[in-house]
């Protein structure tokens, strides 16, 4: 394959084939990446290169056919001539068809209904007509009937599914219906400038075009008047229907990464005229390319004829890749839950995918939405279906999510994240022990991920220079008893100590109280891995002996502790090895499997304790950053990271911290749970400055305060609104309010927040007490009747709060202006506030009014302003 691609297309009675066109016409076939023994044609899917068509070159446009004996294709060409390829060797003259007059060829569409018919559209000529219908069967087309649109020009055609009727967008400004059933053809026309893109859904029902940013939805049962506008933001380059799907629109727009859908619903059923659209925007690409600048634009999508929700993309004009949309969810009220999830239906059965088996026809649902239960769903599409939904659990649509999220936010979920208040939330252990681990990692303003403490990938930067210390090695030796020729090195480093808190574990010193919590809190089975992992052999047998008294069924615990009483690693190693690889499988307990792993390693290897997946991350992370050298660590760290971006798991934070890797991993959560409160609370307490600005995270944080809008709690609403302002105020520089003369409208802060310069007393106070400007005087303090910002009796000498006379105190918050909002008197602000604890009334004397009562607080609830 050379040069740029245009456009790629699946051919619709071979669900296993496809076609690009461009600089060359290519023929591929997919394969599974378990068949494919040989390198692939392409970088990122796998295929097989069938053939190639050399007598067209540079397409301009091209159209599979719905052949079923053999994939066919319409070229068309820029001088307006065409040619039908089946990408064999042998040449049929019959098959070309050039035009009266030479121009450009700007459309084709084959009929579903007869495979042969071929509609071709021209540019304008005034001479020649556009439109064109050739049946390839009877040769080039000749007959007067087979012409439409004379001196205009096609923008696009489309055939109707259920009868012979060719749409046309003419000469950007019509859409024409031509009627075909009968030998003298009618036309219908309907005035607009959508005339791109036309395309029916697989219903029936409904034709949708476009021009620029605008996508028209029509109704072919009534098409006098549009069904609905749809407006975009920027120009689109191609919309088309979800062949799988009953209604579901996909716009690519250009210079964008993103695939926007519209799911249009009807109000009533699918008679109704009364129609709306979900709208969402995802990115197709792969979460290791979505930010580093490998993809920068989707130019083509072309929807599997069969295949659940599957498509080809076009990137960058380039690279070809596959793409399956995340599972899609419906909702719709019931008498039992508020808004329950519906699971969306396929077009098509299961058992219509692929090839046709035991002369099975396939069957069409009759609506978009199942009506059965949410397991009943599940079963359907795991039963013979390529696409998996083993990723979500069988909860998600027995529960009612909203509801959920509801209450969480009732509770201030998210809003206040500390150990204690999500002790009280009725939450899962997942998500509780997620916030933990973000809570520990979260210091000084910053979520740092064992990444940036370990300093992997920073290369020569000041950071790296940061997290780079001696790193100590030391030989240990087993516990006095056991006998094990096995050597064991350890390594540490200042780096190493703070990943080992980050994970939560306690220095060697403190391993001891660190045991004794985790007894405490009957985590029985860590704690004594933990004490094994610290060649403690002795203290994990007494705490599995203690452990399996206070059991109903103590038999693991006991016989765990009498076969680590017993172990001598020389003597029985490889015994021990062959009796843990078979039982395995009937050790229930993660943590005591790892005891055995770890007592029977072999050399340096320790993958039978880091693959242990019942073990938390962060515990075999702290058992990498002690065991294992640099290098391993390195690539370990970076192995984990990517495993928690393809699974979405939020305990890979740990690891990422505030990056773009953790947003990727929220992403993938997000994708996988529908969880959108916690992605977006999660970036609200924890991601900053630029991070938090990605579109993502504002596209998150944005829907999560649109549901509390929706649910009436504005008070939740405003504590994050508040949280966020904090954010995006830290990385403001530009101050736009200011204090101003009431003489020459000039600001008076900046000399303010200036101290005097010791000099002379009397050029102090007269630069404070005056307008830098105009010198004219600033107010005059209610109370202690001083120009406002002077400095009173403030010397090298004196301390920085001294006692002046009527007992008030010198503070620097007593530079601050402070007026009533409705007298219109103030003064310095800590003269105002203590005045107004022990009385109501505004300080000057010919004024009554009431300042302090202007704001509901009462005397008894100001604190003192330090």
């Amino acid at each position: 394959m050379s040069g740029n691609i245009h456009g790629i297309s699946w051919f619709p009675n071979f669900p296993d084939k496809f076609v690009s066109w461009g600089q060359e016409i290519n023929l591929y076939e997919v394969r599974n990446k378990e068949e494919s023994t040989q390198k692939s044609r392409l970088p990122y899917i796998p295929v097989k290169f069938l053939s190639n068509e050399t007598r067209y070159q540079y397409a301009r446009c091209v159209a599979t056919s719905y052949h079923s004996d053999q994939p066919i294709i319409a070229v068309g060409l820029a001088d307006g001539k065409i040619g039908i390829c089946n990408f064999r060797d042998t040449y049929d003259s019959s098959w070309e068809y050039t035009p009266r007059q030479q121009r450009m060829c700007t459309c084709l569409a084959w009929n579903e209904l007869d495979a042969n018919i071929l509609a071709i559209g021209h540019d304008r000529h005034r001479s020649d007509s556009c439109i064109t219908i050739w049946d390839i069967e009877r040769g080039v087309p000749k007959e007067t009937a087979n012409f439409f649109g004379l001196a205009e020009s096609a923008n696009s055609l489309c055939w109707d599914h259920n009868h012979r009727m060719l749409i046309a967008g003419m000469s950007q400004k019509l859409i024409k219906l031509f009627d075909l059933r009968q030998s003298n053809t009618t036309c219908q026309s309907i005035q607009t400038k959508t005339v791109q893109g036309l395309s029916v859904a697989p219903n029936g029902n409904y034709l949708c075009s476009y021009v620029d940013s605008v996508i028209m939805l029509w109704d072919l049962r009534a098409i006098e008047r549009p069904l609905r506008q749809i407006q975009s933001s920027r120009n689109h380059m191609q919309i088309s229907w979800c062949p799988t799907r009953t209604s579901l629109l996909s716009s690519l727009q250009r210079d964008s990464p993103y695939i926007t859908l519209y799911d249009i619903r009807s109000v009533d059923n699918e008679s109704c005229r009364e129609v709306y659209h979900v709208k969402r925007q995802i990115s197709p690409l792969p979460a290791k390319y979505q930010h580093s600048g490998k993809f920068a634009a989707v130019n083509w999508l072309s929807w599997h004829p069969r295949d659940f929700e599957r498509a080809l993309l076009l990137a960058d004009a380039l690279n070809i890749l596959e793409f399956r949309l995340p599972a899609s969810l419906h909702t719709a009220f019931s008498n039992r839950s508020k808004l329950p999830l519906l699971m969306q239906r396929p077009l098509y059965t299961p058992a219509a995918v692929g090839s046709s088996t035991n002369n099975q026809e396939p069957t069409q649902a009759t609506s978009s939405c199942s009506t059965n239960s949410a397991s009943s769903t599940l079963n359907e599409y795991n039963a013979g279906s390529s696409l998996s939904f083993d990723f979500l659990d069988r909860e998600l649509f027995e529960e009612d999510l909203l509801e959920e999220t509801r209450q969480r936010a009732m509770q201030d979920y998210g809003i206040k994240p500390d150990n204690t208040r999500l002790a009280e939330l009725h939450l899962s252990p997942y998500l509780r022990n997620v916030w933990a681990t973000l809570n520990n990692m979260h210091s000084e303003e910053r979520l740092t991920g064992l990444k940036a403490t370990l300093g992997i990938n920073l290369g020569h930067t000041s950071e790296a220079l940061m997290a780079s210390s001696r790193i100590e090695s030391q030989l240990l030796q087993w516990p006095d008893g056991i006998n094990n020729s096995n050597k064991l090195v350890s390594y540490r480093s200042e780096q190493r100590d703070k990943a080992l808190q980050l994970c939560g574990w306690s220095f060697e010193q403190e391993l001891d109280r660190f045991i004794d919590e985790l007894y405490a809190n009957k985590e029985f089975s860590r704690a004594a891995m933990i004490c094994v992992f610290h060649l403690k052999v002795l203290a994990a047998c007494n705490i599995l002996s203690r452990a399996a008294d206070k059991q109903r069924d103590p038999s693991m615990y006991r016989i765990t502790a009498i076969a680590l009483s017993s172990f001598n690693a020389d003597r029985c190693s490889s015994t021990w090895r062959n009796q843990r690889s078979s039982a395995s499988m009937q050790i229930q307990d993660p943590h005591l499997r790892a005891i055995f792993s770890f007592l029977t390693l072999e050399g340096d290897n320790f993958d039978a304790v880091l693959r242990e997946e019942g073990i938390s991350l962060a515990d075999r992370v702290a058992f990498a950053c002690k065991y294992l050298s640099e290098t391993k660590l390195t690539e370990y760290i970076k192995q984990r990271i990517q495993r928690c971006i393809e699974c979405g798991d939020l305990n890979g934070l740990l690891l990422t911290g505030e990056s773009m890797d953790g947003i990727n991993i929220l992403q993938a959560y997000m994708d996988a749970s529908f969880d959108v409160q916690t992605v977006a609370l999660v970036a609200i307490n924890y991601f900053r400055n630029e991070h938090f600005a990605d579109n993502r995270i504002q596209y998150w944080v944005a829907s999560y305060l649109d549901y509390l809008n929706s649910w009436g709690l504005w008070e939740k609403r405003a504590e994050l609104d508040i949280k966020i302002e904090n954010i995006r105020s830290s990385t403001r520089t530009a101050r736009t309010v200011y204090l101003s003369c009431n003489f020459c409208g000039k600001s008076v802060s900046n000399a303010l927040l200036d101290e005097p310069r010791p000099r002379s007393t009397s050029t102090s106070t007269n630069r404070l007490s005056s307008c830098p400007s105009c010198r004219k005087p600033l107010p005059r303090c209610s109370l202690c009747l001083m120009h406002m910002g002077t400095m009173i009796n403030t010397s090298a000498s004196e301390k920085t709060s001294t006692e002046l006379q009527g007992g008030w105190q010198m503070k620097p918050f007593s530079k601050w202006f402070s007026w009533c909002q409705t007298c219109r008197h103030g003064g310095h602000t800590e003269h105002i506030v203590q005045w107004f604890k022990q009385n109501s009334e505004c300080p000057v004397s010919s004024c009554n009014c009431r300042c302090f009562d202007m704001d509901g607080t009462k005397p008894h609830a100001l604190r003192e302003i330090s």
